[in-house]
């Protein structure tokens, strides 16, 4: 059985996800208290702007009505409900088809 450390397997994992497209962004420049902070603590979970922007130019076609639903819903939920969620994605994914254009834009 072979063992990673943490910082291999994150190394691992953030390779991987830069052969998807991802760009990583370093908590210095994007953490609270950085260079361009993106949240306010570190029990923010979610980066709202991107987040929205990724909704908003996945879905060019859905009204913005519906794609503020899906973002505040996202969010705004509490850790104790998307813990009792069996697929917190579906949230956007089921109604937005964010997934399935996520996986097209990629060739997937």
């Amino acid at each position: 059985m072979v063992f990673l450390s943490e910082a291999a397997f994150e190394s691992a994992l953030l390779e991987q996800l830069r052969a998807f497209g991802y760009s990583i962004e370093r908590e210095e420049y994007i953490g609270p208290g950085g260079h361009r902070p993106e949240r306010e603590g570190h029990d923010e979970v979610v980066l709202h702007k991107r987040f929205k922007d990724a909704v908003d130019s996945l879905n060019p076609r859905v009204l913005p009505e519906p794609r503020q639903d899906a973002n505040r819903m996202v969010t705004q939920s509490g850790l104790p409900a998307l813990l009792e969620m069996r697929h917190p994605h579906s949230l956007v994914s089921s109604d937005l088809r964010i997934a399935d254009a996520f996986l097209k834009e990629r060739g997937l």
